[in-house]
């Protein structure tokens, strides 16, 4: 893996997205945070991701479609700049106390705007900076980078958002709710949001040096002029692959299901459970970060399934990953729920890893934006949205969502994971 560090495109590239990882989960605790302790409403805090999604679920296909008629560096370069821009001017109104419920949901969307744009671009990069063969060990390195940022971020969000925590101590009763500290925290938030902006310039700074191969391109989707026929086509190819678009599937279902969990239900659990739950809140996100580092490492160096038995593991993996959110409302010790989350982490890590090598060694090349387009509409893309509806549900009862979703996503992931067709990896006829 380390000689890929050798080449200059490939170093400057990773430094760039290493810098703009740690400021992204950094962002991830702060915005929550924000909107929870702005409300203390955990709906709120679900729905305002929920309008991050709105425009990222209608433009990430076209945003793939972009990628492979441009370049993902261009897009990349672009999305960077306005994100740092509105992350810049989020932190200037809360440092100012002009801040609104209005104007924070105003920001969701237009980040949403750029989102759509950026997560295809930045699936795309790879192939056009390294060799089919190094595929793999490009995909872990920028996964043990995403997971590293993930352990680091979080934990320095706790950090500049608490200012100092003097303990981690358990709440033996809550009552009357989730209260509102907006005041006590809003010079961290600003700090954090700072810091994000800076993270996004010194990315979008380190890709005006990087040069990326021009990916295949093809005849028949140039002369085509029509966007829609070109996602349309994509999509084909995607569901004439059953393992693939099980696989697709199964990104949907754990994005829908598990990824809210962390993003809303953890951080009101940590607000129900303990004192310091901004820090709390980071240090579980931080072992779900690190279990996924060891995980990309793992798969960095550690053979994968075959192409038959890859997206079978991978449900089983999903289906672990799921029960961790019965456990740890079974038990709500700290502790366990940071041990649950850095298995989870290493398992997750270590299939994703392998199933986006395998995704990027398959496609053709003259439309890899696009499948990588469907892919992330198919997780990231409708998180917020996934972020909306569980933010109700928690609203109604944290643990009762939190034991459903593990049921649902135990069962359904068990099924797929025994069924025949997901080890089906060539084309249906």
């Amino acid at each position: 893996m380390l000689k890929l560090f050798r080449q200059k495109n490939f170093s400057i590239f990773w430094f760039g997205e290493t810098i703009s990882i740690i400021g992204d989960q950094i962002s991830l605790i702060a915005f929550p945070w924000l909107v929870l302790q702005m409300t203390g409403s955990a709906a709120l805090t679900g729905l305002v991701f929920a309008v991050q999604g709105i425009p990222r679920a209608f433009l990430m296909l076209a945003g793939g479609a972009l990628v492979d008629r441009t370049s993902p560096r261009f897009v990349m370069l672009s999305s960077n700049l306005i994100r740092m821009i509105l992350v810049l001017s989020l932190a200037y109104l809360i440092s100012n106390d002009s801040v609104g419920i209005p104007t924070v949901f105003l920001m969701a969307f237009a980040f949403g705007v750029a989102d759509a744009f950026f997560y295809p671009a930045s699936t795309s990069m790879l192939p056009s900076l390294v060799s089919r063969s190094e595929l793999q060990s490009g995909n872990a390195i920028i996964q043990m980078t995403l997971h590293l940022g993930m352990t680091v971020g979080p934990v320095l969000a706790a950090i500049i958002i608490a200012g100092e925590i003097s303990s981690v101590t358990q709440q033996d009763t809550v009552s009357g709710g989730i209260s509102s500290n907006f005041d006590a925290d809003k010079q961290g938030l600003s700090r954090a949001f700072y810091v994000d902006a800076m993270t996004f310039a010194l990315s979008f700074l380190s890709l005006l040096f990087v040069k990326a191969r021009p990916l295949e391109e093809s005849i028949e989707d140039k002369s085509s002029g029509s966007i829609y026929k070109e996602i349309k086509n994509a999509a084909r190819w995607v569901i004439s692959i059953p393992a693939v678009k099980l696989g697709f599937v199964g990104m949907a279902v754990i994005h829908f299901f598990f990824m809210p969990m962390i993003f809303v239900g953890i951080p009101v659990w940590a607000k129900q459970n303990f004192i310091e739950g901004a820090y709390v809140f980071g240090m579980v996100t931080a072992a779900y970060g690190m279990g996924a580092f060891i995980g990309a490492i793992s798969a960095g160096y550690l053979k994968g399934p075959d192409d038959k038995n890859l997206i079978p593991y991978m449900f089983w993996a999903f289906v672990f990953s799921g029960s961790t959110l019965a456990l740890i409302v079974f038990y709500n010790a700290y502790w366990w729920a940071m041990l649950l989350f850095f298995i989870a982490g290493g398992f997750d890590t270590f299939f994703y890893v392998h199933f986006t090598t395998w995704l990027q060694r398959i496609t053709p090349e003259n439309i890899l934006g696009r499948v990588m387009s469907i892919l992330m509409l198919m997780s990231m893309g409708l998180l917020p949205v996934a972020d909306g509806i569980m933010g109700f549900a928690i609203e109604i009862s944290l643990n009762i969502t939190m034991v459903a979703s593990a049921i649902f996503l135990m069962v359904f992931c068990s099924l797929v994971a025994l069924n025949p067709r997901a080890r089906l990896t060539t084309q249906a006829r």
